[in-house]
């Protein structure tokens, strides 16, 4: 099926898990989601905040999302309100390796500046950054969240992410959330990957099974992404709604019981079957869909 109306509308890699996101015109997608094309290595959920070993996430600490990353030439520079800019190199990597609780998967710990700078803006001492190494055995995304049924396969494999190298929304779908709404909110309150437009009625995009963005690469689906109080959070100002919007409201309409109990759904996690280059204006073609879900 050729839906040709449907474009991507933005491409956003969040280098470090639960910070600002990069906006780019281009990128790569690999099995750990979208990177440079140039250096595949700055990718999305490359790095992560840890206290101790412990992974600490928006949920934590909410102002994590006023520190905004950019990529530079040797890795990525951070910068946040009131604090100096602070280079976070790739290489050469720290010799630190610590395993993170709760998840199967290690880290390469900074300490030092790197620590001080996060600890100090975060107002939690104790904090430090780290790195996933591409010598560290990756996350299985099939045994991520087993009580929900997904279709990853074996071969599916994650970073720092919480469930999926990728994850897509669209903007009808924001629409039609936002006109329920007493105060609208942005996309990005869902920390999406690829947002597209385009899309013939909202939460059309619940229903694909497979799609080609350009010329070559595909994406499959193997899960509706299930929402937490993560979508409470505003991405400009770090506060979280006091109201607990717009979660409260997905929670009246947007779930599946059968499949997914409590939790409330909006966008879909996805994985690569083909790879290549995707840029913003890329059309979107569907070929295959699930109407019956």
């Amino acid at each position: 099926m050729t839906t040709s109306n449907i474009e991507v509308q933005e491409l956003l890699i969040y280098p470090i898990r639960s910070c600002g996101a990069i906006k780019v015109n281009e990128a790569e997608t690999t099995r750990y989601g979208l990177s440079l094309p140039s250096k595949p290595l700055l990718s999305d959920r490359r790095w992560m905040i840890v206290e101790e070993a412990r992974p600490r996430d928006q949920l934590h600490v909410s102002r994590m999302a006023l520190i905004q990353p950019t990529f530079t030439s040797s890795g990525l520079q951070v910068d946040a309100p009131g604090m100096p800019s602070l280079s976070i190199p790739y290489s050469p990597l720290s010799k630190d390796i610590i395993n993170i609780e709760g998840l199967n998967v290690k880290g390469r710990r900074y300490g030092g500046e790197v620590a001080e700078w996060f600890s100090k803006f975060l107002e939690r001492p104790g904090l430090d950054l780290i790195y996933f190494d591409e010598q560290f055995e990756p996350q299985r995304t099939k045994n991520i969240e087993r009580e929900f049924p997904n279709e990853a396969l074996d071969s599916d494999v994650i970073a720092y992410q919480g469930m999926s190298p990728f994850h897509l929304c669209s903007l009808e779908s924001t629409d039609d959330l936002n006109k329920r709404l007493t105060n609208p909110i942005k996309i990005y309150n869902f920390r999406p990957n690829i947002i597209v437009s385009g899309v013939d009625k909202p939460y059309g995009e619940d229903y694909w099974r497979e799609i080609q963005i350009g010329d070559q690469v595909k994406l499959r689906w193997f899960r509706s992404c299930l929402r937490c109080l993560h979508t409470t959070v505003n991405q400009e100002t770090g506060i979280r709604d006091e109201k607990q919007e717009p979660w409260k409201t997905l929670q009246t309409y947007r779930r599946k019981p059968e499949l997914y109990g409590i939790k409330a759904q909006f966008g879909t996690y996805l994985a690569t079957s083909e790879n290549g280059i995707i840029r913003v204006g890329d059309r979107i073609r569907v070929l295959r869909e699930d109407k019956n879900f």
